[in-house]
């Protein structure tokens, strides 16, 4: 591991820590617990679907975002650190924990965030844009970062690379995702909205359409 990596490890573990605290695992109900781990394990089935690509292009979903709208920020990242710790090389942890663990779920939290602020209290404006706009445009972000600045600390052309056939790809990627897990989402808003921690009744559902 090098010392940038270690650099990238140490500033995330503050991130790491303060999740836990504020987490509130020591007084979730077990239901609560059951659904955070079900999600959890439905985004380590997706990690696992990662493909590597002619060229050393290698295409992998995140989840993050996802994990973010239906357990929360803190509860996002905790499981996002695990899943990560899991199944990425720990030679390169601490900059793969900035980009896929805290850079998607922390934008995901800031999507919401603006949509409650610009646009009208409508649970069709949390389903479409969170689920599916907002799921894109942080995956887009999140893909792009993974391109541009490991090949930036390399040393390579990272823009180049930015504005490459793997970016491309990898947008196609963000695209497909967003597409499934806005699916998802808009299904638990509607039969199971419990699941669904970002989206709030007395806000979307108790306000003038």
């Amino acid at each position: 591991m090098s010392i940038v990596q270690i650099v990238c490890l140490l500033a995330m573990l503050p991130f790491v820590f303060d999740a836990l605290r504020r987490s509130g695992i020591e007084k979730a109900r077990v239901d609560d617990v059951l659904i955070w781990a079900g999600l959890t394990a439905l985004v380590f089935g997706i990690l696992l679907l990662a493909r590597d690509m002619p060229e050393g292009i290698s295409l992998k979903y995140s989840g993050a975002a996802f994990l973010a709208l239906t357990v929360g920020y803190c509860r996002a990242l905790l499981s996002m650190t695990l899943l990560l710790l899991i199944t990425q090389p720990w030679a390169d942890m601490g900059l793969i924990l900035l980009i896929d663990a805290l850079l998607p779920t922390w934008l995901m939290l800031f999507v919401v965030r603006l949509t409650r602020q610009f646009l009208p209290a409508n649970p069709f404006v949390f389903m479409l844009g969170c689920g599916f706009f907002g799921l894109f445009i942080v995956y887009a972000v999140q893909q792009s970062a993974g391109v541009f600045f490991p090949a930036l600390l390399a040393g390579g052309p990272a823009l180049d690379l930015l504005f490459s056939e793997q970016t491309g790809l990898r947008l196609l990627l963000a695209g497909g995702e967003a597409t499934l897990e806005g699916m998802i989402i808009t299904i638990l808003v509607v039969y199971f909205p419990r699941a669904v921690m970002l989206f709030d009744d007395d806000y979307y559902l108790s306000r003038p359409m």
